[in-house]
């Protein structure tokens, strides 16, 4: 192994354990708030990543910490790590097994590694620069879909296209793709490395929901960008696909 190896399978035993965590509260009666932003959170939200943030500043005393619920730490340091303790916290809630607890590593602000954990669906992705993109072991790929008129893309919240203004590229996805479907969150993109799904677009999205995607989609061999083409993780939009649909979906009109 060499070092990067090592401290994602270090942060890959706290993120199964975390989502365990998580896990346990799932299809029971829990409290839920709204946050400011009128999204919604759970006991369940805050200690997982309670768990998350001081096991990582413990074995990683040097990194810094971005996390959805509790902010902030020492993120001017070159290693930073980003937390989203439930993504799919609405389907959480429902009882809805398609949620995930995620965790990403950043070098300078570049991602350089991902770690994702279904619990209820019993899976654990992971990816590091250089390394690949692996679910429960094995070596996973996104597909090699040459057309849009021939892909099955999913699609974040309708309603996100309308926050985002974009509702007329959800029009052109229903009208030039062979099957769209809503297959959210985390759950989406995991379909794509995976070659499931031949993209998916997420219209509104927080940094700690994509950095950790974003290393493992490029490890798999996909690619990702934002509505304007560009590759970053400080947009609000994010696309994931395989390598030959980038243009065609940026074309949407």
């Amino acid at each position: 192994m060499n070092e990067l190896e090592d401290i994602l399978e270090a942060a890959t035993d706290i993120a199964e354990e975390a989502a365990d965590m998580a896990y346990a509260y799932f299809r029971q009666p829990i409290l839920i708030e709204m946050k400011e932003n009128q999204t919604p959170v759970t006991v369940a939200d805050k200690k997982t990543e309670e768990f998350i943030r001081k096991a990582l500043l413990a074995d990683f005393p040097g990194f810094g910490i971005l996390g959805e619920e509790l902010g902030e730490e020492s993120i001017q340091n070159q290693y930073v790590w980003t937390v989203d303790p439930i993504d799919g916290t609405r389907s959480f809630i429902r009882g809805i097994p398609l949620f995930g607890t995620l965790i990403g590593l950043l070098d300078r602000g570049k991602p350089i590694g991902g770690i994702m954990v279904l619990p209820a669906l019993d899976e654990t992705y992971w990816a590091g620069t250089g390394l690949g993109t692996f679910c429960n072991g094995h070596q996973i790929h996104v597909s090699q879909a040459q057309k849009l008129e021939n892909a099955l893309v999913s699609v974040g919240d309708v309603y996100a296209f309308e926050e985002a203004g974009k509702q007329h590229v959800l029009k052109s996805l229903h009208q030039q793709t062979e099957i769209c479907r809503g297959y959210t969150d985390c759950f989406g993109h995991s379909l794509v490395l995976r070659g499931a799904v031949d993209a998916m677009i997420d219209p509104v999205v927080s940094i700690w929901d994509i950095a950790p995607l974003a290393c493992m989609v490029e490890e798999a061999g996909g690619e990702y960008f934002d509505f304007h083409g560009e590759k970053t993780i400080q947009s609000k939009s994010f696309i994931t696909c395989g390598p030959t649909l980038r243009d065609e979906i940026l074309r949407l009109k």
